[in-house]
């Protein structure tokens, strides 16, 4: 069996995503987005250059995941209660 280089970048991709599933970092979805990228460039220009590869797996990785801290922001982390609160001193 021989594997194109697009196939293994999907499955980095696809393992990249489950790890997510068990850590809820949005690191591992920004990794495994970028991971899916690279195999799709990887499949239309045929074949791998390494240098490419790592250029579009940097960008869209740093893309994604800022965009997904900024989209998936807890409410807590927006805004500062003013209430009393008795562990405040």
């Amino acid at each position: 069996m021989n594997m194109e280089f697009y196939q293994i970048s999907i499955i980095i991709g696809i393992s990249f995503i489950i790890i997510e599933m068990f850590s809820l970092t949005y690191i591992f979805l920004g990794t495994g987005i970028a991971s899916f990228a690279v195999a799709l460039v990887q499949y239309l220009f045929d074949g791998m250059s390494i240098n490419r590869d790592l250029m579009i797996f940097a960008i869209v990785s740093a893309i994604v995941i800022l965009a997904s801290r900024k989209i998936f922001k807890r409410k807590s982390d927006q805004s500062v209660s003013t209430e009393n609160d008795v562990n405040q001193y």
